[in-house]
């Protein structure tokens, strides 16, 4: 069981007294209170907070070192502590980096409070280093914790991963991802086996990221669907409102995360984390699309032709890989192209959604040629495909009229270099040119169209139509589709 702790930072007994009661109220199973946070702690102070409280409490004298604002000396602190440990607080957070004297004195003392072994890292560790510290923590302590401030979310994964570890070994451990890139640990807190999952009351944080009480503990105690984008970068991405704005119109209690994971923080071990901690599927996005089909126990035909995934779902321990770009990118260019014989296109890119286009238009009937900055890289599509690759840098000159031009690169997208990867000589009147970015809603290459009355597209539907079958591969239920369209519609404001 996951214990729902309220953080309390009042700076006053009656604050502490007001707070731990809404905290109670709000369903918060022990209370948090942070002496830091109360000016200078002596006797009568603790006295007074114990008395203010009725509930379970967990004494923290939280140093400036490990985030908090105490900057007591040395001998002072070790004094204070001594004193906490005495005043019946059922909890005693105490410092593995400073008190570690007193954890290995009072560890097996009768009467003693339990007690909680912490560290908190305010700059991103490496997996051993937060292992050796927990281990530490938890073989001094009743639950060992430790704390990591996470810049992206494969650090909050890599806490899952450890927390899964320890759960499976049997130790009593918190595990915490501070700061919006660690929410997925508080959200998952109980299936990475956290003991406790700190929350606050409404807009009083004690640390980066932390949820309110109601919401923490709806998180730990409501079955919950879980999705989520997995990608890098993916602040740009609208997929969030729109499946979450699916879910609420098919009655779903339901999240869905973005999942920022570098490249070197991505493996196939990822997805086994994210299925343990109880994922029900994810979108895949650049640059992880091709890596992802390699990770698979099946893939489906879209994926197996496309050598690509831009869906995984969880059918009990396999990961299934599919591509509903294919789906996505069909509806996009549906109506808006008339297919002949000599119709030829030109994909701008390799990655996984420059496969999935390539595959639809040469199903269409299109004379498919590709080309990329990598031209290996679009020889291998070309291949993979029985289609043309030509270099880059050749297009500049080229004499050959493509009716199609649709751009697959991220160049343009937002958050990145606002650039267009289409060579402007290939843009007569005539063609029609597709541009899989969705955000923005024009994007360079479509301004650099528009102003040679070139007919465009942007990717905004076959976000929309993917993300649809992607969220029918993972509940089962149709989704209001206009729903999903005027989510992301406001998601792009």
């Amino acid at each position: 069981m996951t214990l729902v702790v309220a953080s309390l930072v009042e700076r006053s007994i009656s604050g502490v007294s007001d707070s731990a009661k809404a905290a109670f109220q709000q369903g918060a199973d022990l209370v948090e209170v942070r002496l830091d946070h109360l000016g200078k702690v002596d006797t009568s102070k603790l006295v007074d907070v114990k008395n203010a409280i009725a509930e379970p409490t967990i004494a923290t004298l939280r140093s400036w070192r490990e985030g908090g604002i105490s900057t007591l000396p040395e001998q002072e602190r070790d004094y204070i502590i001594r004193e906490i440990l005495t005043f019946g607080f059922e909890y005693v957070d105490l410092e593995l980096a400073t008190d570690i004297a007193i954890l290995k004195e009072v560890k097996w003392m009768s009467g003693k409070p339990q007690l909680i072994a912490s560290r908190h890292f305010l700059t991103p560790a490496t997996a051993e280093e937060v292992e050796a510290t927990l281990t530490e923590a938890c073989g001094l302590a009743d639950i060992g914790k430790v704390a990591m401030q996470c810049d992206h979310e494969g650090h909050a994964l890599m806490l899952a991963e450890i927390g899964l570890r320890f759960s499976k070994a049997g130790e009593r451990f918190v595990l915490i991802g501070m700061g919006p890139h660690g929410q997925l640990t508080r959200i998952c807190a109980h299936d990475i086996g956290s003991a406790m999952a700190y929350s606050c009351l409404e807009g009083k944080e004690a640390a980066p990221g932390q949820l309110s009480i109601p919401v923490q503990k709806a998180y730990l105690e409501k079955p919950m669907t879980l999705l989520g984008l997995l990608g890098h970068p993916v602040s740009h991405s609208v997929s969030k409102p729109m499946h979450e704005a699916a879910m609420r119109r098919s009655r779903l209690d339901g999240l869905y995360l973005n999942l920022d994971v570098p490249d070197n923080y991505y493996s196939r071990r990822t997805l086994e984390v994210l299925r343990d901690i109880r994922f029900t599927g994810l979108n895949v996005t650049v640059p992880h699309k091709q890596r992802t089909a390699t990770y698979c126990d099946e893939l489906a035909s879209s994926a197996r032709t496309t050598g690509a995934v831009n869906t995984v779902s969880f059918d009990r321990d396999k990961i299934v890989g599919e591509n509903t770009d294919l789906f996505g990118f069909s509806k996009l260019i549906e109506g808006k192209i008339r297919f002949k014989k000599k119709t030829s296109a030109l994909v701008i890119g390799a990655g996984g959604a420059a496969r999935a286009v390539v595959h639809v238009l040469k199903v269409k009937g299109a004379s498919v040629t590709v080309s990329a900055r990598r031209l290996p890289q679009a020889q291998e599509v070309a291949q993979n495909a029985k289609v043309t690759a030509v270099p880059l840098e050749s297009l500049e000159s080229t004499k050959t009229r493509y009716d199609v031009v649709v751009n697959c690169t991220p160049l343009g997208m937002k958050g990145g270099p606002a650039k267009n990867p289409v060579p402007v000589n290939l843009l007569r009147r005539g063609v029609v040119l597709f541009d899989v970015i969705y955000n923005p809603p024009t994007t360079p290459a479509m301004k650099a169209a528009n102003r040679r009355r070139v007919k465009t597209y942007g990717g905004f539907e076959m976000l929309v139509q993917q993300g649809a079958k992607s969220f029918r591969i993972w509940t089962g239920k149709n989704p209001d589709i206009p729903v999903m369209r005027a989510a992301a519609k406001e998601g792009l404001k």
